[in-house]
């Protein structure tokens, strides 16, 4: 993983990590990062909203015992 400061120091960013553009095959019925039109993160469903123009899944936390 590698992360860096935005340009305006308001977050941490994954350089190597995209929103994905919904399209037919975007998950339905199941918990998502979604993007909305203005540019609004959150956590939902995707019904098939036209609001939502991007989603993304949900990180994975390690267990203890993980190695890398």
């Amino acid at each position: 993983m590698s992360f860096k400061i935005s340009s305006d120091g308001s977050a941490a960013v994954d350089p190597e990590y995209y929103w994905i553009e919904i399209d037919s095959i975007t998950p339905r019925g199941v918990k998502l990062q979604l993007l909305s039109i203005s540019g609004v993160a959150t956590y939902g469903n995707y019904t098939g909203d036209t609001f939502w123009t991007h989603w993304a899944p949900l990180p994975k936390r390690k267990k203890p015992n993980d190695i890398e």
